[in-house]
């Protein structure tokens, strides 16, 4: 009996693990729209798991404010998104983790080498500094939410 491609055989566990919460292991709801919001609570520790985790693996190209002006752009002039460009400051949490997750334009995704929790804590990390860079842009103190 033939399986429909992509699903694991029935008994067995995928690789990438069970998704047992659809929004969390693929930023979209159960409507199969990108989720708004970042799922769980966004506190400290995974704040400063995001910022760990983006120095690691996004800090290269996209350099330590988010500008896109990393090293990948500087040796090689790579274009490389700036998290503070308009259309990625509308685009719902779930988009970003589909991006992280599956790459888009040069970008390569990082499904395997990023966990879920990890890529949910960069992105909790990139909404932080563009908020901190609109409050530094409209004058308001960086430390308020």
């Amino acid at each position: 009996m033939a399986r429909p491609c992509g699903r694991p055989v029935p008994g067995t566990i995928p690789i990438d693990g069970l998704k047992e919460d659809e929004a969390f292991s693929t930023g979209k709801g159960a409507d199969g729209q990108f989720v708004a919001t970042i799922p769980g609570t966004v506190d400290e520790a995974r704040l400063e798991r995001g910022r760990q985790r983006y120095g690691i693996y996004c800090q290269p190209c996209h350099d330590a404010r988010g500008d896109g002006k990393g090293s990948c752009f500087q040796r090689g002039n790579v274009p490389t998104a700036s998290f503070h460009q308009e259309k990625i400051l509308k685009y719902p949490d779930g988009q970003i983790f589909d991006v992280v997750t599956n790459g888009f334009g040069l970008m390569s995704g990082y499904r395997w080498p990023i966990p879920p929790a990890d890529r949910w804590a960069i992105i909790a990390y990139v909404r932080e500094l563009e908020r901190k860079r609109r409050a530094s842009a409209a004058g308001a103190p960086a430390g308020g939410k």
